[in-house]
């Protein structure tokens, strides 16, 4: 299997209520930020949560055109109940699947957000990909687990984070050294301003990218600890972090490379005593 080009779109809302983006506000811009993601070579590209919210017959339409993988956080459902979902969405334009949030915070549930009661993989032709969205990668171990499980390739994480986003980067790269699997986490880029929906103050930003090095034992493993580039203490080369503002940021993913890694820690657990001057 060829190297993927997986384009993490950390888009900015040009709305300036919820109520223009559901009505479509926003989907125009994404629209454009495909192209550009498209135009740097990404075989996928994923989205922000809940972003842009509505449009997926044109996204599908886009998709086919372009020819690339989407996943787009849109909303499932009427206004007065819907899910929050995370829409995969096929290079010809074929709906793949939809992954709801499973646990929306209070002020989803407010909004009419429902909550979703399971997490899956899906199946492509480019790959096995999880999506567990926001807080419940965040805040809960069943969706990453599930998706560890299940052998997703690749986990992603579309995010609205409201505050904190500086402390994403370390969420994101705590769960992939947990489980030893790519994960994109995207969030959306800040706001100029937090709009009159919103008592907040502008945050976003920080989408992080996590890559396992190209090994296949252990042995191998030490030694691009040992050799890595920029030194043993540097991220460089399988950890991306943007800024704070609008951005596409593309990473190279070796989806052979990928199931072959043994994961970060040998599973295999030492006799009673070893090491330990114990008779």
């Amino acid at each position: 299997m060829k190297k993927l080009k997986i384009a993490a779109i950390q888009a900015v809302s040009i709305a300036a209520s919820w109520d223009q983006r559901w009505r479509g506000a926003d989907v125009p811009h994404a629209l454009d930020l495909l192209r550009r993601a498209a135009a740097k070579g990404a075989d996928i590209a994923c989205f922000p949560e809940l972003y842009p919210l509505v449009g997926r017959e044109e996204l599908r339409a886009e998709a086919k055109q372009l020819g690339i993988y989407v996943i787009a956080g849109l909303a499932e459902g009427a206004r007065e109940r819907w899910y929050n979902t995370s829409t995969i969405i096929s290079a010809e334009g074929e709906l793949i699947g939809a992954q709801a949030k499973n646990y929306p915070t209070a002020t989803e549930i407010e909004m009419g957000v429902v909550a979703g009661d399971r997490f899956e993989v899906f199946e492509t032709d480019i790959g096995r990909f999880g999506i567990v969205i926001c807080a419940d990668f965040a805040f809960f171990n069943d969706g990453v687990e599930a998706s560890k499980r299940q052998q997703a390739d690749i986990i992603f994480n579309p995010s609205l984070w409201f505050a904190l986003c500086e402390a994403y980067p370390h969420t994101v790269i705590g769960r992939h050294l947990e489980y030893s699997v790519p994960v994109f986490g995207v969030n959306l880029g800040r706001p100029a301003d937090s709009g009159e929906d919103s008592s907040f103050a502008p945050a976003g930003g920080f989408t992080t990218v996590c890559v396992p090095p190209p090994v296949s034992d252990m042995d191998l493993l030490w030694d691009w600890f040992r050799t890595k580039p920029g030194g043993i203490d540097s991220t460089k080369g399988f950890v991306y972090t943007l800024g704070r503002n609008e951005e596409i940021l593309v990473v190279d993913v070796d989806i052979d490379a990928v199931r072959s890694f043994p994961g970060y820690f040998s599973t295999r657990q030492p006799e009673r005593g070893a090491k330990a001057g114990v008779g």
